[in-house]
């Protein structure tokens, strides 16, 4: 199963490009120097100026965000959600603030305790498709398939054309054997998206489990061609 990957973007504030010239010498003009430090990929230089932001203005949950943002980037999931609920002690009502939080405790394991962030982001923005799958992968995680599923299948509904949420609720189809459910998942999440190699080692996977072997082979020719290296074992299992 491949790791989900959500990219969150550093949140930006319009200034001059004389400001920016400037040294900085107020929170803001600290703030805007994080980010450049940060698209830099200068991570210890960004920390840097989002801290000196904080010093001067510990009021601006931006600061507490994008900090949290850049420690992710580092690995540093413990001091990521450490700024991610100072800024939102700040910003009580924030969805994104929830998402992020949820995401850096789903990377350590603490799958309750995504849970519980993503649900505070939903019951904020019901829309929120993210928060949906983040929260559904949890629930797997802990083997909740009923409610793994529903949140899947929120998801879907909010957002038809997401990828991810096919590909997930294929797997956790295949996991209840339910094969034919999880065919029409993966290839859904195929149709969105065809160059995903894991979709097709995976179809291939559930295809042979109902004796469709032409058409699992196919897909595990796909998915080598995509450069999926497991399936090359697949192929050489299933397919001689």
């Amino acid at each position: 199963m491949r790791k989900l990957i959500l990219a969150v973007v550093a949140l930006f504030i319009c200034v001059s490009v004389k400001a920016q010239n400037l040294d900085p010498v107020n929170s803001i003009d600290y703030f805007n120097l994080g980010i450049d430090k940060h698209t830099q990929k200068d991570y210890a230089g960004a920390i840097d100026a989002y801290t000196k932001s904080i010093e001067i203005d510990s009021t601006n949950w931006r600061s507490y965000f994008n900090r949290g943002l850049t420690k992710k980037d580092l690995n540093n999931h413990k001091g990521a959600i450490a700024d991610f609920t100072a800024a939102i002690k700040i910003d009580t009502a924030n969805e994104l603030l929830y998402f992020v939080r949820g995401m850096s405790k789903y990377v350590l394991k603490d799958f309750n305790g995504a849970i519980a962030d993503m649900t505070k982001s939903i019951r904020i923005k019901d829309s929120y498709h993210s928060a949906y799958l983040v929260r559904g992968n949890a629930y797997k995680d802990l083997n909740k398939f009923k409610e793994a599923i529903l949140d899947y299948n929120k998801a879907i509904k909010i957002d038809p054309t997401f990828e991810e949420p096919y590909f997930q609720r294929g797997i956790l189809r295949g996991y209840q054997k339910d094969f034919v459910g999880a065919i029409a998942d993966f290839s859904k999440a195929i149709e969105i998206n065809p160059s995903n190699e894991n979709s097709y080692a995976n179809r291939g996977l559930a295809r042979i489990s109902v004796n469709q072997k032409e058409s699992a082979c196919a897909d595990f020719k796909k998915a080598v061609a995509l450069g999926n290296k497991n399936a090359k074992q697949m192929l050489a299992t299933y397919c001689r």
